[in-house]
């Protein structure tokens, strides 16, 4: 008898299987595709990641046992968003989309959206100066008659500063990877008290994704950002999502070692401590707010 040795996947090591019971319908809530065959980088990226397209994600989600997946404009296409709309078409009812904008659509161009699948944008603040408070309110206000909502890749020290914008904006907040809380402090910094309040008030969601982001005790545990992650799941389970963040853009940047995306999602057992929590942060969480 012969035995098939499963793919390799790009810019994902190891090829084993979950170790969790993956429950129908899970999902991918954060990953991005890269195809600048198709769809050109802007002229500024100095990245120059590799094509990371649809064809090469199915393959990991198919490893995963999952059904469904959320595709994020990555920062090398600034705001053309282009080859995640792309990608969505290809991907059809099981994936949802968000994007990028430095502008807002038109409200017939934000239904189209809405039809594709799209349920978001995101702004990726790197500095206090690339918040501008009058835009993100501008949005807010507009997106949360449709039920969208604003995913922000911004530090712990920024969404303290912040505060009072988060806790006033009229649409959901999303926090991309546990709200960057640096793994020195962990729970202790303040951002996680405004985040489990903002979470209890059903006012954000917080992504634990990318748990190797910022890890000091490093591979294969990484248990200084899986101790925010468990904290994160104790505070407010109903407002938590996972995410690959495939095809790892910090790491091929940084000339890391790709992380084992399964041996990672196997992790999500020691954050959410039961099947249940495991489903609800897999299932219904993603369901519910990106409308599957």
């Amino acid at each position: 008898m012969t035995h098939t040795i499963p793919a390799q996947i790009p810019f994902s090591s190891g090829r084993n299987r979950p170790k969790i019971s993956v429950p129908e319908g899970a999902c991918d809530a954060h990953h991005h595709i890269f195809d600048p065959v198709k769809f050109e980088y802007k002229k500024s990226d100095t990245t120059n990641i590799p094509p990371a397209t649809v064809a090469s994600y199915r393959m990991l989600k198919k490893r995963f046992g999952f059904d469904r997946n959320v595709i994020v404009t990555p920062s090398a296409y600034g705001c053309d968003n282009r080859c995640t709309l792309d990608a969505l078409a290809h991907m059809g009812e099981s994936a949802r989309a968000v994007i990028a904008i430095e502008q807002l659509p038109s409200r017939s161009e934000l239904k189209v959206m809405h039809n594709l699948g799209v349920r978001g944008i995101r702004f990726a603040v790197t500095a206090q100066k690339d918040f501008d408070e009058a835009f993100v309110r501008l949005c807010a206000k507009e997106l949360a008659s449709l039920g969208w909502h604003i995913c922000f890749w911004i530090s712990a020290d920024l969404i303290v500063k912040f505060k009072a914008v988060f806790e006033s904006l009229e649409c959901q907040i999303v926090f991309d990877h546990r709200g960057q809380l640096p793994a020195e402090q962990g729970i202790e910094h303040p951002a996680f008290e405004l985040m489990k309040s903002l979470m209890q008030r059903d006012k954000a969601w917080v992504k634990i994704s990318s748990a190797y982001q910022g890890s000091i005790s490093g591979a294969p545990h990484y248990s200084d950002n899986i101790a925010i992650g468990r904290a994160l799941v104790e505070a407010c389970s109903e407002r938590v999502l996972w995410g690959s963040d495939w095809p790892h853009p910090s790491e091929y940047i940084n000339k890391r070692d790709m992380p084992n995306d399964v041996a990672v999602l196997d992790l999500l057992a020691e954050q959410a401590t039961s099947q249940q929590l495991i489903d609800r942060i897999l299932v219904d969480n993603p369901a519910r707010l990106y409308g599957f």
